[in-house]
C-alpha cells in the first residue's frame, strides 16, 4: 500500500489567514499545548469491485492538551452534503494525528478525477478545507495484504453476526444508555494473513482494540478499559463506556495488528474500524 505522503500534504489544506500567535512562532519553538487547529487528512483513495471508490480521511490535532469538540455544521462539514455527516466531531490528544479515522464511498463516476469531496474544519479560529478525490496514484490504496501477509483483521459485533474489515469497518447495532451508567461493549476479532501457515509457528500476532468517542455532544465518554490486547489476534473484547451527559453518540473502536512487522498505521495498514450509535438519556 502506497502511503503518498508527501502529496497528502501538499493537498492536506487552503488555509485561512494565520493568528498572530503562529505567525510569531519560531519554526523549533515548542508546540503549544492548546490554541492550535486541527487539520484534516485526506489518506488516500481505494478501487472497488462493483466500480465505485472509497475516499480515506484522518486528521492531526496540532495541539498537545487541547481536546476538541467541533460539532456537525458550519465549523465541521463536507461537500458535496449528500456526504457530510460521518466525519468526527471528537478530536483527542491521545492519539493527535489520527489516520483512516472514516470513509466515505463514492460512484463510479468519480473515477474521472475531475470531483471531489472537501472536508473542512475550523477550530481555534483557524479554517483548514482538505480535498480527496480519485486519480491521484501516489494515494491510491489496495486491499491486498503486505508484504510478509498482514491485512486488517475481520471484527464482529456479534461472534455469528456480519464481519467487516479495512476502513470502511463494522457497525454494531444501534444501542441505548443512561448518562452515569456503564453500557458493556462487545466485540469478535479474527486476525487473519496470507501467509504460510509453516511461517506462523510462534509467530502469533496480538491484535489491539482502542475505543473513541466518535461524534456526538461537547461531553466525556469514558471507557474502561479503553484498549484491550487480544493475544493471538483472534478472541474477544469487552469495554464498558460511560457518559456525562444526554445526546446522540457514535463510538468507534480500532481494531489493529499494528505488532506485525509490516504493519504500521503510517503505511495505511492493518486496521478495521468499527462502529457503533448510542442514544443516551438521563
Amino acid at each position: 500500500m502506497r502511503t503518498g505522503h508527501i502529496a497528502a500534504l501538499l493537498l492536506a489544506a487552503h488555509v485561512a489567514p494565520l493568528s498572530a500567535q503562529q505567525v510569531q512562532r519560531l519554526p523549533l519553538a515548542p508546540i503549544p499545548p492548546k490554541g492550535e487547529p486541527v487539520a484534516p487528512f485526506f489518506e488516500g483513495w481505494y478501487r472497488n469491485d462493483d466500480g465505485t471508490f472509497t475516499l480515506s480521511f484522518g486528521f492531526f490535532n496540532l495541539n498537545t492538551e487541547q481536546i476538541l469538540e467541533i460539532p456537525l455544521g458550519p465549523d465541521n462539514f463536507i461537500e458535496p452534503g449528500e456526504f457530510d455527516g460521518m466525519q468526527p466531531t471528537h478530536f483527542p490528544v491521545r492519539p493527535r494525528r489520527d489516520r483512516g479515522v472514516f470513509s466515505v464511498t463514492v460512484p463510479a463516476h468519480y473515477g474521472d478525477g475531475e470531483q471531489r469531496l472537501v472536508w473542512t474544519i475550523t477550530a481555534n479560529g483557524v479554517t483548514y478545507s482538505v480535498p480527496g478525490r480519485v486519480g491521484v496514484s501516489a494515494l491510491q490504496l489496495d486491499y491486498g495484504p503486505r508484504a510478509m501477509g498482514s491485512v486488517p483483521p475481520m471484527v464482529r459485533f456479534d461472534p455469528e453476526g456480519p464481519a467487516g474489515q479495512h476502513v470502511q469497518g463494522v457497525w454494531g447495532e444501534p444501542r441505548t444508555a443512561k448518562v452515569g451508567e456503564p453500557l458493556t461493549l462487545q466485540l469478535w476479532t479474527d486476525e487473519v494473513s496470507d501467509r504460510d501457515p509453516e511461517d506462523l509457528v510462534n509467530q502469533e500476532v496480538d491484535v489491539e482494540v482502542s475505543w473513541f468517542k466518535h461524534l456526538g455532544p461537547a461531553a466525556e465518554v469514558s471507557f474502561e478499559p479503553w484498549q484491550i490486547t487480544i493475544a493471538g489476534g483472534t478472541g474477544e473484547a469487552t469495554t464498558a463506556a460511560v457518559f456525562s451527559e444526554p445526546g446522540e453518540y457514535v463510538l468507534r473502536a480500532r481494531v489493529d495488528n499494528w505488532n506485525a512487522n509490516d504493519s504500521t498505521g503510517g503505511d495505511q495498514c492493518c486496521w478495521t474500524n468499527a462502529y457503533v450509535r448510542v442514544t443516551v438519556t438521563t
